[in-house]
């Protein structure tokens, strides 16, 4: 009996089918093969998966930084000065001068101009020093009646009238034939002409050249437009303008004052 079992554990041992256990007890189970494809293919798909990841993300840092190096070459360029052509020069030194329009126009900046979360870092403008006045330029004008008594200083362009009254470059000095062309701001910058309309004729106005004072005479009163430069021409006698803008707080206006020397 012993043989029997001997034997047919080796035929079966031996034989071409596997040995299958069908006890119920039997803490095995039949293998069952699996096609390797099937994992290559899974396994292909997740590398290629994580290629295109890389790559997208390589061009998002890729321009991200070009985007960085542009940004900082345009700040860079914006940041320094550039050099102002012949032509450039000469354009902004018209305008300063108020080419085409009268000189004494209120071009005060408003603070609503400037950004709230920038309106703290505005400083006021320190105390400019006052040119010294060539030799037959005006220095100094006094108009009693209006209790005006003001600097007068050379070029009637936006800071030269930040200083006091300006003198239009060109002009006739005190005491000489032509017109001497006087300008200054009446409502900021310490509304030096502020009461230019109360001027009649018979007024005297007084302008001084190296402490020498030189009278003139109110002879007429202006209301002309900004872009009349009639008053602007040169005479043959030795005249006075002053101008400024018209009506107060309102300037769409020019007053003019035209003045002759007293003999």
């Amino acid at each position: 009996m012993t043989a029997r079992r001997w034997a047919g554990g080796v035929a079966g041992s031996t034989g071409a089918s596997p040995i299958r256990h069908t006890s119920p007890t039997t803490p095995f189970r039949p293998l069952q093969a699996r096609p390797l494809n099937r994992r290559s293919r899974r396994i292909t798909a997740g590398r290629l998966g994580n290629l295109v990841l890389l790559l997208v993300e390589l061009t998002a840092i890729a321009g991200l930084a070009w985007w960085g190096i542009r940004a900082v070459a345009e700040w860079r360029a914006l940041a320094e000065p550039q050099p102002l052509s012949a032509a450039e020069n000469a354009a902004n030194a018209l305008a300063s001068m108020g080419s085409g329009v009268l000189p004494g126009g209120h071009a005060a900046p408003s603070s609503a101009e400037v950004p709230a979360h920038l309106r703290s870092l505005i400083k006021p403008v320190p105390g400019m020093v006052l040119p010294t006045p060539g030799p037959g330029r005006p220095s100094r004008i006094v108009i009693d009646k209006l209790g005006v008594d003001a600097p007068v200083v050379a070029g009637d362009g936006p800071e030269q009238l930040k200083m006091g009254v300006g003198h239009r470059l060109g002009t006739a000095g005190p005491g000489q034939p032509g017109n001497m062309v006087l300008s200054g701001h009446n409502d900021i910058y310490g509304e030096v002409f502020r009461h230019l309309d109360r001027l009649a004729e018979g007024d005297r106005i007084t302008i001084y050249s190296d402490g020498e004072p030189f009278t003139y005479v109110v002879r007429r009163k202006l209301i002309v437009e900004p872009t009349d430069l009639s008053v602007l021409e040169p005479t043959q006698e030795p005249v006075a303008t002053l101008i400024s803008c018209y009506p107060y707080l309102v300037d769409s206006h020019r007053i003019v004052i035209v003045a002759e020397l007293a003999q």
